[in-house]
């Protein structure tokens, strides 16, 4: 458990401050139920893990409808709308880019919202994560026509509130290496990122009242990113600095009433 050494000096130092230490938990990609899914679900329900899935809607399929509303653990957010890359050769990847036509891609979005919330009803939260965590300015403005209550994407925020309305709770702890094949990143280097952060909200450096985020992606999770989230939950779960906050309570924000 060496690895997780500073981990737990640092939660410490937030316990002895007599401060909590707030995280939440989003998984990126999600559109079927698997194999995958239900070990996800396994671990928020052995740890009463609230989970924020985020579903990409035009690939939705009703073996995930059904097997989410019976894990009320479980809130869904909106993964783009295809999960089809918009950007010119040679940019990075972004899906919710201004390269696209920006009518067609807003009637696309509400398609997606509109789907999200009649399948999932109350457990569905008005919250875009763009795919790849990359999204337009222009495309952020569309988010406040359609009554987006949220936006998620990667890296500590530089404020809360990214356009009117919108309120903006990122992740911070990304489990893989997507460069080197889509494999467990290792257990120093996620610590390191759930430190690295953690440290810098006590310290002033980053906006104490986001909650620290952790991104997962089920799907491409191999043996040692689920041993991984074992231990990390199992640690986490027995100190008592540490808070989970469900989506609603991250994103400050209730749809309905």
């Amino acid at each position: 458990m060496s690895a997780f050494k500073p981990l737990y000096e640092e939660l410490d130092e937030w316990n002895f401050d007599g401060d909590e230490v707030m995280l939440w938990w989003r998984d990126d990609d999600a559109v079927a139920d698997t194999a995958s899914l239900q070990q996800l679900f396994s671990l928020s329900t052995k740890y009463d893990l609230p989970l924020a899935l985020a579903i990409i809607p035009g690939e939705l399929e009703d073996s995930l409808v059904r097997v989410v509303k019976n894990y009320p653990l479980v809130q869904v957010l909106q993964h783009g709308v295809r999960h089809e890359n918009n950007a010119p050769d040679g940019e990075k990847k972004q899906e919710l880019s201004a390269n696209a036509e920006l009518d067609v891609l807003q009637a696309d979005i509400a398609k997606g919202l509109a789907l999200l919330s009649k399948k999932f009803d109350q457990q569905f939260l008005p919250v875009m994560v763009p795919p790849w965590n990359r999204i337009d300015d222009k495309v952020i403005a569309l988010l406040t026509q359609l009554e987006f209550l949220g936006l998620s994407c990667f890296t500590a925020r530089k404020q809360p509130e990214v356009a009117e309305n919108i309120w903006l709770v990122n992740t911070h702890v990304d489990i893989i290496n997507w460069k080197s094949g889509k494999v467990f990143a290792g257990v120093e280097e996620c610590v390191s990122q759930l430190v690295s952060h953690l440290k810098a909200k006590r310290t002033g450096v980053a906006d104490r009242a986001e909650p620290t985020g952790l991104m997962t992606h089920h799907l491409v999770h191999d043996q040692e990113s689920w041993e991984f989230l074992r231990q990390l939950f199992a640690i986490l779960d027995e100190h008592p600095a540490v808070t989970w906050l469900s989506a609603e309570r991250a994103f400050q924000t209730k749809w309905r009433t």
